[in-house]
């Protein structure tokens, strides 16, 4: 299933952990001419026998940003902020070129992640022997994108390719039952 988007996904680096400083630069030097996507997850937390849920930034470091603006131009107008920022190191390419623009295949990756929310919540799924089989949540069908479960941390790890990258992330991961 491919879609054809009439505006362009870019991706900036940016210092971990600044990521609020650097979506204000991002607002202020770009103001409407882009849209600035804070992807998050659900993630639960066991204190004293209780869960705690908490969100995080689903890829700490990166900003993603939704935009009209051709890809030249982007570039252009993103080092510049970059240049003005402490807290954005620069925006992202593809190795070895200029292109800046998301491919469409990975940006529908993200899109049907997300599907116009900001956060995903924790899935709840069981193991079938070896397998895990999500049977509520953002996940359900796309158990091949995890790498790996932590049951009792309530967290599962997986992978996204983006910008040419395999990026890890945790996701918040309910396992309630094992099936022999």
């Amino acid at each position: 299933m491919s879609t054809e988007y009439s505006d362009y996904m870019y991706v900036f680096w940016v210092k971990t952990g600044r990521e609020e400083q650097a979506l204000r630069q991002i607002d202020i030097e770009f103001g409407n001419d882009a849209v600035i996507l804070q992807l998050m997850v659900e993630r639960p937390f066991r204190k004293q026998g209780k869960i705690i849920y908490f969100t995080n930034y689903a890829f700490p470091g990166y900003i993603f940003v939704i935009s009209e603006i051709e890809n030249n131009d982007f570039i252009f107008r993103a080092k510049e902020c970059a240049r003005h920022s402490m807290s954005i190191l620069k925006p992202l390419c593809y190795n070895g070129t200029h292109q800046a623009a998301m491919r469409e295949d990975e940006r529908e990756m993200i899109d049907s992640l997300w599907q116009g929310v900001e956060c995903i919540e924790t899935s709840t799924g069981f193991f079938e022997g070896d397998s895990i089989v999500i049977t509520e949540g953002t996940f359900i069908g796309r158990e091949s994108i995890i790498k790996e479960i932590h049951p009792r941390k309530l967290q599962a790890i997986v992978e996204i390719e983006f910008m040419g990258r395999s990026i890890r992330t945790t996701i918040g991961l309910e396992i309630i039952r094992k099936l022999s």
